[in-house]
């Protein structure tokens, strides 16, 4: 498009063209006379052969022109020196995104700890992107070595809450170190058996809370001990998800911390199946009134009980009243899953059951697995024996002969 003169809303001369794919107007201050819009037109013929050839030079033209700003060099302040990224401030910035609803609060709680008490205070002052393997190196050696932490718990602070905030550092580092660790970087550990309570301490656990203890606290270890819920799974069961016609409970709430949210995985979100005994205690303790939201088992308060407090205060002195080994809480699932698999219930169906997988069962629990060989074939053949139709076609050894 090329440069023309154009008379402005100020009764002025001003030139109007388009270059660099932009529209300009730019006034003269030239009162429109013969002789202004000659010299005018002059400069018009000038700035269009310039916008053709490519030589147009905005400032040069117009020094003092309404869009001057625009193409003048901007003035060169000092560089400032730019501090580098530590792992200190950048998890500052970090922990503020890892708070409840997008992560849970225990979870958030961990992170607190663990970068506090033991990330900070080794890393807290290092450059981010200066992390490699031999600092990841180090730093276990000093929580294990130096600090007298578990090797598992050391793992924890490291493969857990240190490579989650390495992994959201995205494109802020230049490489993540845990990339470069070798598979068999942490030692391989002897795993932890299930170490249950037997039928006889059940039973010993059980009368004694029937006989001293609240109804209510009686109730909530019965159901643990019938069903291998987790604690967790037990204490945020409302009324809502029990169906005691058909003696079936939905586990669809965990609790942790005050805080509930959906079980941490897709097979811990399952519907039980209660055995008729404890179909009968829930009964038992079903209030004259309640709401669907109301909770399953309550403390002597009415709300929901604290299964921390109620491991800590009531079952461990429990144990110790009876003089029964102390185990955690938590293993009352371990005696519900060891039993039945003693008794012969099929692993899926416990699996199921109690929202893990087969393959865990094998893994954890091989030794409770009844094995009884070919017997139940045996019966199998031994009951189509007594069968008439089958004897006479002399299918198990009668008859044979042609």
């Amino acid at each position: 498009m090329a440069c023309k003169v154009k008379v402005n809303r100020h009764g002025n001369l001003a030139f109007r063209f388009y270059w660099n794919g932009r529209d300009f107007w730019q006034g003269t201050g030239w009162r429109d006379t013969p002789n202004n819009r000659k010299k005018a037109e002059g400069k018009a013929v000038e700035i269009s052969e310039h916008i053709k050839a490519g030589t147009f030079n905005y400032l040069k033209r117009f020094p003092d022109g309404n869009k001057a700003e625009e193409f003048r060099p901007k003035e060169t302040k000092p560089a400032e020196v730019m501090k580098p990224l530590t792992v200190g401030k950048f998890y500052e910035e970090w922990i503020q995104k890892k708070k409840p609803p997008f992560v849970r609060t225990g979870l958030q709680r961990n992170y607190n700890q663990d970068f506090k008490k033991n990330i900070l205070p080794f890393m807290g002052d290092l450059e981010l992107n200066s992390l490699t393997v031999d600092t990841l190196e180090n730093f276990r050696m000093c929580l294990v070595d130096e600090r007298g932490l578990a090797l598992k718990t050391a793992r924890n602070i490291i493969d857990g809450s240190l490579r989650a905030m390495i992994r959201d550092a995205g494109r802020r580092i230049d490489r993540n170190p845990f990339n470069d660790l070798p598979q068999n970087w942490w030692p391989r550990q002897m795993e932890k058996e299930p170490d249950p309570y037997s039928e006889e301490e059940r039973d010993a656990i059980l009368n004694y809370y029937r006989s001293n203890r609240p109804y209510w606290a009686y109730a909530f270890v019965y159901f643990r001990f019938w069903t291998g819920a987790r604690p967790s799974e037990t204490v945020a069961l409302r009324w809502s998800s029990v169906d005691l016609q058909t003696g079936k409970a939905a586990i669809s709430r965990s609790s942790y911390l005050g805080e509930e949210n959906a079980p941490k995985t897709r097979g811990s979100r399952r519907t039980i199946k209660m055995l008729p005994n404890v179909t009968e205690i829930l009964q038992s303790t079903l209030p004259l009134r309640v709401e669907p939201n109301s909770y399953v088992f309550t403390n002597g308060e009415g709300k929901s009980i604290d299964q921390e407090d109620f491991n800590r205060f009531s079952f461990q002195p429990v144990l110790r009243v009876l003089k029964i080994r102390p185990r955690p809480f938590y293993n009352l699932r371990h005696s519900y899953i060891s039993i039945s698999l003693t008794e012969g219930t099929n692993q899926k169906y416990i699996a199921e059951q109690t929202g893990t997988s087969v393959q865990m069962i094998q893994n954890h629990y091989g030794k409770y697995i009844r094995d009884d060989g070919d017997a139940p074939m045996r019966a199998y053949v031994e009951r189509l024996k007594q069968s008439p139709i089958l004897a006479e076609t002399g299918t198990f050894g009668r008859n044979l002969s042609r």
